[in-house]
């Protein structure tokens, strides 16, 4: 494991993604670390629209309860766009994002709690088990933010997932150079996340970036690089700058996916 790997996982924080980190965007200047918990998780056959009335009819009232009582910031839900079906390792990517380290997964006691009052009539088993028949946990990451800019994710955007593989010794110039060359963006949002855990040589991936276009419209144009680069980045080119990077990360996987459901409490929403 490089030193700077070492050093970022011995921090004991996490972070998003996609969601994944965003709201690290509007404490500018303040200490506190942000971090996120994401589940990739996979429908069972034929329970899709199920699933999607399991997240309005739950999930949001259920998380906008937990959120309203400080126990997270925000909570977002992101479909697959490309790939999906059986090639595609998550259906959805359920993330929760935090003000400092994440606390222990929720009690059943606490959870029961959150339902109540939320109006739900059910228990944490009971919401577990009707959960558990609808999708199939495939992972858990943790994530910490480095980076976000631009403005909140919006419910209906389109966000693409960027999974870099960051080589041994080089992750404090890979932050660099992202930082430098693609922090400023066009009219969405961009997020830079280290990943946390899990770990070891067997992850294919430590670090991601995430781009956030508000319209597909926006997502099929991309970054309006002709336009921007030579105003942002006047003395280098786009090819020098990609040759850099490559230098010392590469491209694992790349993912687009549809935020189809997002919760903050009180406190962020204010901000």
């Amino acid at each position: 494991m490089s030193s700077a790997r070492l050093r970022l996982s011995t921090m004991c924080v996490v972070s998003l993604a996609l969601g994944l980190a965003e709201e690290a965007s509007y404490a500018q200047g303040q200490p506190e670390v942000w971090t996120t918990r994401e589940y990739c998780v996979k429908v069972a056959p034929g329970k899709g629209r199920e699933y999607e009335a399991f997240l309005r009819d739950v999930a949001v009232p259920l998380n906008q309860s937990r959120a309203d009582a400080g126990e997270f910031e925000w909570f977002g839900v992101a479909r697959a766009v490309a790939p999906v079906g059986s090639s595609a390792r998550c259906d959805y990517r359920v993330a929760y994002t935090y003000k400092g380290n994440p606390p222990e997964d929720a009690t059943n006691d606490q959870l029961s709690a959150a339902l109540k009052r939320a109006g739900l009539g059910l228990t944490a088993e009971q919401m577990a088990e009707k959960r558990s028949a609808l999708i199939q946990l495939v992972s858990l990451d943790f994530w910490y933010s480095f980076e976000n800019v631009g403005p909140r994710w919006k419910k209906d955007s389109y966000l693409r997932f960027n999974h870099w593989n960051v080589k041994t010794g080089q992750y404090e110039e890979y932050l660099r150079l992202e930082r430098a060359y693609w922090k400023a963006g066009g009219t969405g949002s961009w997020a830079l996340v280290g990943l946390w855990m899990p770990g070891g040589d067997a992850v294919p991936y430590n670090a991601m970036t995430i781009d956030v276009f508000p319209t597909w419209d926006g997502l099929l144009k991309g970054v309006p690089l002709d336009e921007l680069w030579s105003k942002v980045h006047p003395s280098t080119t786009v090819a020098d700058a990609m040759s850099q990077q490559d230098k010392v990360r590469s491209l694992h996987y790349q993912e687009i996916y549809k935020l189809v459901e997002r919760v903050e409490g009180k406190r962020a929403a204010a901000n």
